[in-house]
């Protein structure tokens, strides 16, 4: 089994990049998915709180909901509490995934994640593939999505790990022109997988 490495930052389409593939029929793992349930753990839940407060959760002591705008507000203007917010999620996200690959049978699978190339101890994925996009575009498309200021996501934009910052950890680069482009860039990279598997 080959696992692969999908990232780039927010609003550059790792998402449509990963429908795409699960379309074709290639399992992905969704660590932005698994992240919201992760943070629902009771574990997770009392480290959170304890970090960032009670306002981190909503709830009635039996039922508790991630209080995600607060969250967001508290890392992404402060890089001490991002990265003690990391060192909670990581590892949990880490043995999450791999629990997941366990259950896989496929020759090759994906795990989708912005914060891949941040990570202290990533996995060894075989291969990296980085989606970049324009910037204005990508800000636009995620001002419409969520309903966020500009100066809110170049704020979590500047929190995330940048194209030039890693360039040496990168296999390939997909450029989305946010047009249908992207899915032959995609088959073309599909193909690309295969031939080197097969070497």
């Amino acid at each position: 089994m080959k696992v692969f490495a999908i990232t780039g930052g927010i609003g550059s389409g790792k998402s449509k990049v990963s429908n795409y593939l699960i379309e074709k029929g290639y399992p992905v793992y969704s660590a932005d998915d698994r992240s919201k349930q992760l943070l629902l753990d009771d574990n997770i839940r009392l480290k959170i709180m304890d970090l960032l407060g009670p306002d981190a959760y909503t709830g009635d002591g039996e039922v508790y909901l991630a209080n995600k705008p607060y969250i967001a507000s508290k890392i992404f203007s402060d890089d001490v509490l991002r990265k003690k917010m990391e060192e909670i999620m990581h590892p949990a996200v880490r043995q999450d995934f791999e629990s997941w690959l366990n259950e896989q049978s496929a020759k090759f699978v994906f795990q989708e994640s912005a914060l891949i190339l941040a990570s202290k101890n990533p996995y060894p994925f075989d291969k990296v593939i980085f989606i970049d996009a324009d910037l204005d575009q990508r800000i636009e498309g995620v001002m419409r999505r969520d309903q966020t200021s500009r100066e809110q996501i170049l704020q979590r934009i500047g929190a995330q790990p940048q194209l030039e910052d890693h360039i040496s950890q990168i296999d390939y680069i997909i450029n989305n022109k946010f047009d249908d482009s992207l899915f032959d860039e995609i088959d073309a990279l599909i193909e690309d997988l295969k031939n080197d598997n097969n070497e």
